[in-house]
């Protein structure tokens, strides 16, 4: 079985899993998807290729590519990376769980500085 036959084949159950997911999803909620920040065409290079289906971003007319919270450098056509995330709470490059990450980041952010002068 070549590699494109073996991507195909786990495209396809990701896409299936993802539209019938088990009743107890280990994913992400949607609201995550929604937040994931988006990489303007204008910043996209030629050779940039989405890690999962290995398509350049520019073929497409209207790229709609995320960047994942755990490192600058692992981004994503939305179409590729949400039936993963749906059933997969973190990254497929390095598997950080993404939830944790971005509850840190959420957490680091709304605490006040610490004043120790009413002790």
């Amino acid at each position: 079985m070549g590699n494109s036959e073996v991507l195909e084949q786990l495209a396809t159950q990701l896409l299936e899993d993802a539209m019938h997911p088990p009743h107890e999803s280990r994913g992400v909620p949607q609201e995550f998807l929604d937040s994931l920040d988006r990489i303007p065409r204008k910043k996209l290079k030629s050779d940039d290729t989405c890690a999962i289906c290995n398509t350049a971003y520019l073929e497409d007319k209207y790229p709609l590519v995320v960047r994942l919270p755990c490192n600058d450098l692992h981004h994503f056509d939305l179409e590729c990376i949400g039936p993963w995330l749906k059933l997969h709470a973190t990254c497929p490059l390095c598997r950080k769980n993404l939830l944790k990450k971005k509850a840190n980041i959420i957490v680091e952010n709304d605490e006040e500085p610490w004043d120790d002068t009413f002790g």
